[in-house]
């Protein structure tokens, strides 16, 4: 009986460790202070009672994203053009932004849910990068257009971006289901993260073959994993468990299609990068099983490869080195 106590021991052990987070750190005592700015609400308010000095009150609130919003996001033209009242009372008038800010106030109603999905992400943002300063934070609604905008200090959510797969407008608007899939709040915290990746961590590689793409892709996801340990790979990479599964067991096969197929991995080809980086159905050379985007996949999988093998490298060190070559040589990856 002692032996197989022993024994029995020896396995509860093993199975913890073979079930760790190997992302998970302790964050407990890292305490971070943001805001989330309702420019949404804002501007309606704005558009309603519209005075010289609440326009300035809102330029000053949101700083360079207030005029950005204007411009670009709903091509309104700058708050201080004469015509710019009007065509702001007009747009948010109009009955099909009257039905989407309907239903942003239904699925965002608890104002608390953003905080509380941003807050564990920020903290482990503050683990990694003690000396970078935390953003502020707007939701905006900009004609769903934009999910994630960054402007000066500021990240502002388009979260008429994630009212749910089944939202009517979407499917009225023709929105491939493959990107429907994706519009729903749970997807908030990971598109964000992505976004400071991009924005704090420019692209340091001057290479401009498939590879560097693929590892430059996979630096951005390897970071959005770190800050979020706990979201599934479903949400963080927008795969069905379907597709997740066919990646698993099909990921040698897809290094092996890279590495014999004419020089693939080091091509400049813009269609090659793109067919192989950019979201889709599926990728077109697999079948349709594939989900898009494989080749940010294989890129995370070889910056994972690269941090398990050289564990002494700190997420920013990762990110400032320059030759997407050496990143996959270090990492030794062989699916």
């Amino acid at each position: 009986m002692k032996y197989l106590l022993i024994i029995y021991i020896f396995i509860s052990f093993g199975l913890l460790s073979c079930t760790q987070n190997p992302y998970e750190r302790n964050i407990d005592d890292i305490s971070v202070q943001f805001t989330i700015l309702p420019h949404h609400s804002d501007i309606r308010t704005l558009s309603q009672n519209f005075t010289e000095q609440n326009r300035t009150s809102l330029s000053e609130k949101y700083g360079p994203f207030f005029e950005s919003y204007n411009s670009r996001i709903v091509q309104l033209g700058l708050s201080t053009d004469t015509s710019f009242p009007q065509k702001l009372q007009k747009l948010l008038e109009e009955t099909w932004i009257q039905d989407i800010y309907k239903k942003t106030n239904e699925v965002f109603a608890d104002t608390t849910y953003l905080y509380k999905e941003l807050e564990p992400a920020l903290q482990y943002f503050s683990y990694y990068f003690p000396n970078k300063t935390i953003p502020r934070f707007a939701t905006f609604v900009g004609a769903v257009q934009y999910s994630v905008v960054i402007d000066s200090n500021l990240i502002a959510i388009g979260i008429d971006k994630y009212l749910g797969q089944d939202f009517q407008m979407y499917k009225d608007m023709e929105i491939s289901s493959f990107v429907r899939r994706n519009m729903y709040k749970e997807k908030i915290a990971s598109d964000v993260m992505r976004a400071m990746a991009e924005n704090e961590f420019p692209n340091p590689c001057s290479e401009q073959y498939l590879l560097a793409h693929m590892i430059q892709y996979g630096r951005y996801m390897y970071f959005v994993r770190c800050m979020l340990p706990h979201t599934p790979d479903s949400v963080m990479w927008g795969y069905t468990t379907r597709q997740l599964e066919f990646c698993s067991k099909s990921e040698s096969e897809f290094w092996k299609y890279f590495v014999s197929t004419d020089n693939t991995l080091f091509s400049s080809d813009y269609m090659t990068i793109k067919r192989f980086i950019d979201d889709g159905p599926f990728t077109p050379v697999f079948t349709k099983e594939s989900p898009g985007k494989i080749g940010q996949w294989i890129g995370f999988k070889i910056v994972e490869s690269y941090m398990k093998q050289n564990p002494q490298t700190t997420l920013e060190e990762l990110f400032s080195i320059e030759s997407a070559q050496e990143i996959m040589r270090k990492s030794k990856y062989n699916p």
